[in-house]
Parts: C-alpha cells; sequence; structure tokens
C-alpha cells in the first residue's frame, strides 16, 4: 500500500493506480487506431518511394547517388522530426502537438506529387519526413500514458504494426495502376497524392483526442487528469475530489514548474545506459530495416528479376507473407514473452539469416530462388517480430512523464539517421562491394544489436510507467520497500542504543552483544527480502541501482555495529575510554541524520522544500563525521605510544570499527541526496 500524507499525492496515487489497472476498452482501442493510422500514412510515405524511384528514375535520369539521396530524403527529415516534436510535446503537451504533425503530412504528401523536377521532390519528401519523424513520439507517448500495464505492449505494438497495412497498401495501389495501364508519368503522382488520404481521415479526430492523464499530472492538472481516466476507465473510476491548498497551488503553478530547464549533464550520467540502449538498438535496426524495405524492389534486379512487374511482385511476396505477419506476432507475444527477449531473438535471427545468405547465398540462389528469398524474408519476420516493434516501445517506457516524448525522439532520430545512411549508401554500396558483401555488412550490424539489447536494454512488460521509467525509485523507499526500510533503521538505532548501553556497563557486555547480534540479523533479513525484491524485478537491474545502494550502505552500518560489540565481548573489554565515548556519540548523531533524512524522503513527493532538509542533514552528518575522524586520529596517536601491544590492538580495533559506522553514514546519505535529486529533476524537467 502506498503511505500517503497529502490530498494532492491522494489523487495522483489514484489517477496513476486506476490507469495502470484498467480493463482493456474500447477507448484504448480507438487511441490506438487513432495513432495507428498515421502510422499506416508513415509506412506508405516512406515505403512507397521503393516502388515510385523504379518509375521515375529513367524519367529523371537518376544517377545512383540521386536515387539515394531521393529515397532518403524522407528519412532526413525523419532524423529532424522526432526531436523537434519530442521537446514540443514535453513541453506543450501531447494533444496540441498530435495535430499538426498529420496537417504536416497531408501538405508534404501533396506537394510531393506535383514536383517537376527531382530538386523539388526531394524538398517535399524532406518536409514529409519531419511530419513522420514528429508523429513517432507523439504516437507512441499518447498510447503509452492512456494504457494500462497488463496491455501496454500489445497496444503500442499494434499501432506500429499499422505500418505492416500502410505497406500492403502502397503495394496493392501499384499493382491497380500497373494492371490498369496508367502512364507511368501520372502513376507515380498518384501513388505520392494517396498519402494524404489516411491523415485526412484521422485530423478531426486528433483535434478532439484529450490530453493523457499522466501527463496533465505532471503539470498539475488533476482535473483534467481524472477526465482523461474517465475516458479509458468509464465512469466507474472514483478520484478524490481534494479542495485542498495544496491542490489548488499545484492546479495554479503547474505551468511553471515545467519550465525549468533540464540539466543535460545530470540526465545522461543518471540514464545513459537507457539513452544508449534505446538509441543504439534503434539506429542499428533501421540501418538494415529501411534499407532493406525501401530497395528489395531494387535489389530483386540484382538476383535476376527484370522489369517492374516482376521486381514489385517479389517484393509484395516478401512483405506480405513475411514482414507483415511478424508484426502481428509480435503484438500476441509482446505481453507474454517479454521486449527484451523479442528484440534479442529478433537480432539474432536476422543476423544469422544475412550471414547465411552471405557465405551460401549465391549456391542457394543456384538452386532455388524460392529458398533464397525465404531465408531473405526471415530477416522481415524476425525484425517486425522484434527489433522492429520493440525499438518503438522501449523508449517510452523507459523515460519519466516529464520526458517520455522527448526520450522517444532521441532513440526514433538515432533509427531514422540509420535509415537515412542506409538508403543513401544501399545503391552505392551494392556497386562498391557487390550484393552478397551488403548483406554479410547487415549480418553483422543485426548481430551488435543483439549485444546491445542482451547488455544494456532492462524488461519491461506489465510493469506500471513510473516503474519502469525511474519515476518510482523514490517510492520504492517510501512505499514499496518501506517496511523493510522502516524496519532496518529500527535494528541499526536498536543497535546503537545497545552499543551505548554496552559502553556504560560492560559487565553485561555479553548480553549486549547478544542483542546488537539479534538486530544484525534481523536487518540482515530485510536487507535480503530488498535485494530479492530488485533482482526479481527485471526492470530493477540497473534502474534502481541508488536503492540497492542504500540496502547495502545501511546493512554496513549494522554489520560495523556487531563488529565494535563482539570485539568489545571478544576481548573482555571493561574500561571504556573517555576517547571511547566521544566517537559513538559522534557516530550516533551520524546515525540519528540517516533516520531522519529516510523519513524526509516521503515528505519530499509533495513538499519540493524537504530536499534543502535533506542536504542540510548530510552536511551536519558531514561534520559528525569529521569529528570523529579528528577523534579517531588523536586515539591512535595515543595508543602507538603505549607499551602494551594488546592494549594497542585490542582498541584500535574498536575504535577503527566505531569511526568505520561514521563513514557508511555518509554513504548511506549520499545514496539518500541522490535518489532525491533524481526525483527532483524529473519532476523539473
Amino acid at each position: 500500500m502506498i503511505l500517503v500524507s497529502s490530498g494532492v499525492k491522494i489523487a495522483g496515487e489514484s489517477i496513476k493506480a486506476q490507469l495502470e489497472g484498467a480493463r482493456l476498452s474500447r477507448k484504448h482501442i480507438k487511441i490506438m487506431l487513432i495513432s495507428g493510422m498515421s502510422f499506416f500514412t508513415d509506412a506508405y510515405d516512406l515505403f512507397i518511394i521503393g516502388i515510385v524511384l523504379l518509375m521515375i528514375t529513367p524519367i529523371f535520369h537518376l544517377t545512383a547517388l540521386q536515387i539515394g539521396i531521393t529515397a532518403s530524403a524522407a528519412l532526413f527529415g525523419a532524423v529532424i522530426g522526432p526531436l523537434l516534436f519530442g521537446f514540443i510535446g514535453d513541453k506543450f503537451g501531447r494533444k496540441y502537438s498530435y495535430w499538426i504533425t498529420v496537417t504536416l503530412l497531408i501538405i508534404a504528401a501533396l506537394g510531393s506529387s506535383t514536383a517537376i523536377s527531382y530538386i523539388q521532390l526531394i524538398a517535399w519528401r524532406f518536409l514529409l519526413g519531419i511530419a513522420i519523424g514528429g508523429d513517432y513520439p507523439l504516437s507512441a507517448t499518447i498510447v503509452a500514458e492512456y494504457a494500462n500495464k497488463d496491455d501496454r505492449g500489445k497496444l503500442i505494438a499494434s499501432t506500429f504494426a499499422m505500418q505492416g497495412f500502410g505497406i500492403i497498401a502502397g503495394i496493392a495501389i501499384a499493382f491497380v495502376l500497373v494492371y490498369s495501364h496508367v502512364p507511368i508519368g501520372i502513376a507515380w503522382r498518384i501513388l505520392l497524392a494517396a498519402g494524404a488520404i489516411p491523415s485526412i481521415t484521422i485530423l478531426y479526430a486528433r483535434t478532439k483526442l484529450m490530453e493523457t492523464p499522466l501527463y496533465s499530472m505532471s503539470r498539475g492538472k488533476f482535473s483534467d487528469a481524472k477526465k482523461a481516466l474517465g475516458s479509458v476507465a468509464g465512469n466507474s473510476t472514483k478520484v478524490p475530489n481534494i479542495k485542498s491548498p495544496a491542490l489548488k497551488n499545484a492546479e495554479r503553478n503547474g505551468d511553471a514548474n515545467m519550465q525549468k530547464k533540464i540539466r543535460i549533464r545530470d540526465f545522461v550520467r543518471k540514464r545513459w545506459k537507457i539513452i544508449l540502449g534505446t538509441a543504439l538498438s534503434w539506429f542499428l535496426l533501421d540501418i538494415s530495416y529501411y534499407g532493406t524495405t525501401i530497395f528489395t524492389p531494387y535489389l530483386t534486379t540484382f538476383f535476376g528479376f527484370t522489369g517492374l512487374m516482376s521486381s514489385t511482385t517479389t517484393t509484395a511476396l516478401i512483405l506480405l507473407f513475411a514482414a507483415v505477419p511478424g508484426y502481428w506476432i509480435a503484438v500476441a507475444l509482446i505481453d507474454k514473452q517479454g521486449r527484451k527477449s523479442m528484440q534479442a531473438i529478433g537480432f539474432l535471427i536476422m543476423g544469422i539469416a544475412f550471414i547465411t545468405l552471405f557465405f551460401f547465398g549465391a549456391r542457394i540462389l543456384a538452386f532455388s530462388d524460392v529458398l533464397f528469398f525465404i531465408i531473405y524474408g526471415l530477416t522481415f519476420l524476425f525484425a517486425n517480430y522484434g527489433p522492429n516493434t520493440t525499438t518503438y516501445v522501449y523508449p517510452v517506457e523507459l523515460y519519466p512523464t516529464q520526458l517520455r516524448a522527448r526520450g522517444h525522439g532521441i532513440a526514433a532520430t538515432s533509427g531514422k539517421f540509420g535509415a537515412a545512411l542506409s538508403t543513401l549508401f544501399f545503391p552505392l554500396i551494392i556497386v562498391s562491394v557487390g550484393k552478397y558483401g551488403l548483406i554479410g555488412l547487415l549480418g553483422i550490424i543485426a548481430i551488435v544489436g543483439f549485444i546491445t539489447t542482451v547488455t544494456l536494454l532492462p524488461e519491461t512488460k506489465k510493469k506500471p510507467l513510473g516503474e519502469t521509467s525511474g519515476e518510482y525509485e523514490l517510492l520504492l523507499v517510501t512505499s514499496t520497500l518501506s517496511n523493510d526500510f522502516r524496519e532496518l533503521m529500527q535494528n541499526i538505532s536498536g543497535g546503537m542504543k545497545n552499543l551505548n548501553r554496552l559502553f556504560s556497563d560492560t559487565s553485561k557486555r555479553k548480553e549486549y552483544f547478544e542483542k546488537i547480534k539479534s538486530e544484525e540479523h534481523a536487518a540482515d533479513t530485510h536487507v535480503h527480502s530488498i535485494m530479492d525484491y530488485l533482482a526479481t524485478s527485471p526492470t530493477m537491474k540497473f534502474g534502481y541501482r541508488d536503492v540497492s545502494h542504500l540496502a547495502s550502505r545501511l546493512d554496513d552500518i549494522m554489520d560495523s555495529e556487531e563488529a565494535v560489540a563482539a570485539r568489545m565481548d571478544m576481548y573482555d573489554i571493561i574500561k571504556v575510554e573517555n576517547d571511547m565515548h566521544k566517537l559513538l556519540k559522534a557516530t550516533g548523531q551520524c546515525i540519528d541524520q540517516i533516520v531522519k533524512s529516510v523519513s524526509i524522503l516521503e515528505k519530499l513527493q509533495h513538499d519540493k522544500s524537504a530536499f534543502t532538509e535533506i542536504e542540510t542533514l548530510r552536511i551536519n552528518a558531514s561534520k559528525y563525521e569529521n569529528d570523529a575522524d579528528k577523534i579517531l586520529r588523536s586515539s591512535l596517536s595515543r595508543l602507538i605510544k603505549s607499551h602494551d601491544t594488546k592494549y594497542i590492538i585490542k582498541y584500535k580495533e574498536i575504535y577503527e570499527h566505531l569511526e568505520s559506522i561514521s563513514d557508511r553514514c555518509i554513504d548511506a546519505l549520499d545514496v539518500i541526496s541522490d535518489i532525491a535529486l533524481r526525483y527532483m529533476h524529473d519532476i523539473e524537467s
């Protein structure tokens, strides 16, 4: 149960809990279809250029370089779009940005069809790419922030899977035009203009879509969040009607709080694995996927399929029986199998298939062109089953609400940059190293994608967004694992109380040692419980490292207390020196700062001034730790002057273990400060 201490927190956690726990509804499906239809358009617009290039190459007398530039123009635009609209989506809202991208899609698609020169076509395709790229972070973020945790994967994957229908639509329209004997000079314009039709059908729906509940809450607009929640979870939702000054202040100051600039250096330092893992895997995937998809009609001519109809037919069969099924296999499995294994397996099979064709492709093609293209088709099947889908899903699950669109935008930009490079240079690479050399290169890239996935990315299936994105790191200490941390702090405090009693009455040193030892055993149980939770929750492996570090540092404190008591008992210490009392007092004051800091963490969730209190406690603890250092140095200097070797050894160990308690306290307070700082950065960015 989540511990609450304000009306705002009650309302916020109630909305989050009901959103994550809601049953799949028609509204969820509607939002997915609205977002998915734009992906239908995106795919159509991006991949239709592969067929169009076969038509316009003789018309505009395009060279291999010009073919690459024309094919990649939209993708270079798509490099800019995710960053631009990711920023707009986080700053001004998902709803505000959503209809703008569709409008640009319509204008650019129609403009492309009117081009009277190669240069004009490139310009329109570049603008089209900006709109397509901008749609990536917005569509994914909106679906993710409306979805429940159990169906979030399939809803986002279904949005992305609409790409398959867009690809099929492009091929189908091309077939109709060719079979109808429409002149090539007109057919390519119709193919490009048709990309505006799906966008026109969803423009109105996008303007009416409500802002997401999570984004509204991040801006302090709890009433809007409640309405949006009701739209997907039904009228049975129960969110407290809060009239407190705190809520009014949140509503009033929500926009102002969001204007603070994120500290990029801190963000990169804390989330570098997330940034690298999502961006690099998408980059590697799109190098292969977009290059092969767009140029499959062109590539088939290098394997003996000549003529527009032959190349188009071969491409259609590959995409229809390999690429499209992959999307829907992903939808069916993503919330069962999980993102990480699907992405890793997809990359691995792609790599194996490409490398097989690199070494044996010529022999396989001579034996059976059907077998050759079955193996080639496996790269499409497993790309869509795995990384082509999961690279789209991952970013929105691994970034906090205030950074979600930008985080997805960074990953999408990386992917589209890879796609743009591949489509630009594919024709040149084929000419330079040959078709099999290109295929071998793609195999290596896929294997690198497999390694990237295994080493950098966590599993996120069926986890709340707040947990997978790191927004709940603070709540792990103050809520999910609060009982274990509370008991652990009581064990440490109990150990210190018994140490004070032991120092006051050494005749009962064995009795107090047993009590401290009992506290240490109990602390071990709570630390084990915390670590077990983190270890069995795949999303925690690096996303919540500070929580495990905090538990470890607190355990170290308890171990040091037990070590002091053990040596007092083992060495039959009867006389407690004055410096030992001073050192024990300094370490006890350090422990007091930790106990207060952990309790203040919960306060931080509704009162940002609590961060200053935590920093003050950390500064106070540093002063006490410095005092402990001075006492230790003074004591050791005095001890070393003694001629009693046993006395020196015994008391030196006790002094050092006592002082180590203060050192461990500083370590723990540093971790507490980091957790608080990360939370502050997330909510203020």
